[in-house]
């Protein structure tokens, strides 16, 4: 199975204008989707508030995370928790959560890991969750052995082993390669989208995160 990832450094700058994946637009230029219905805003409204109070923090080691003029409702994605139950993105509704889509072989996904584990590490105890799911469909067993080998503790363990997660996302206009991050508020609806690796323990990204929980919801 061929995947194509992202050219780009651990900074969160987007990738070279020429770096394409198949069927898709150029790297880093995320597709807007179309207008929400009114039930969305309503549906979406704290998503709205969040977006729009950490628009301005999309910058320096995450200059590459687009936020949503207009944040919509998340598919309910499906994937395996730690234990291979079945877990979907609605489990998580409730919290800010960083989705990031990665896998083993995805030279900028393996940097990020520890990063992202930091970054949970940061905000334990706060109502956030890094959601990283790994998209590895052979030889199952390398994700878990990275992440212990590289230290990773703060982390849950998610996996896609026919990583239907990623073509949907890709086939959606969200995925254009890996890594792909989104940002997704207590109501289940987009804030942000990222296609390309960052330095997630960053104190940019520490401040994006920390300006979305200090948003009231309601």
């Amino acid at each position: 199975m061929a995947f194509l990832y992202v050219i780009g450094s651990m900074g969160g700058k987007k990738p070279p204008a020429g770096a394409v994946d198949e069927g898709v637009g150029p790297a880093g230029e995320a597709q807007q989707s179309a207008a929400a219905p009114a039930e969305g805003d309503a549906a979406c409204a704290a998503s709205a508030k969040i977006a729009a109070n950490v628009k301005d923090l999309a910058k320096g080691e995450v200059a590459a995370m687009t936020i949503a003029t207009k944040p919509e409702p998340m598919p309910d994605y499906a994937f395996d928790g730690p234990d291979g139950a079945p877990v979907s993105l609605g489990s998580f509704k409730g919290k800010t959560a960083l989705l990031n889509i990665w896998a083993t072989w995805c030279v900028p996904c393996r940097a990020e890991m520890p990063a992202l584990d930091r970054l949970q590490e940061a905000f334990a105890g706060q109502n956030f969750q890094v959601v990283a799911v790994n998209v590895d469909t052979t030889r199952l067993e390398r994700a878990k052995a990275f992440l212990a080998e590289t230290g990773v503790k703060s982390l849950t363990y998610y996996g896609d082993p026919k990583a239907n997660l990623f073509y949907e996302m890709k086939q959606s206009g969200k995925a254009l390669g890996l890594p792909t991050t989104l940002l997704i508020g207590p109501d289940g609806c987009q804030i942000g989208l990222m296609n390309g690796p960052a330095a997630w323990d960053s104190a940019d990204a520490k401040a994006l995160i920390s300006r979305a929980l200090e948003t009231p919801s309601n």
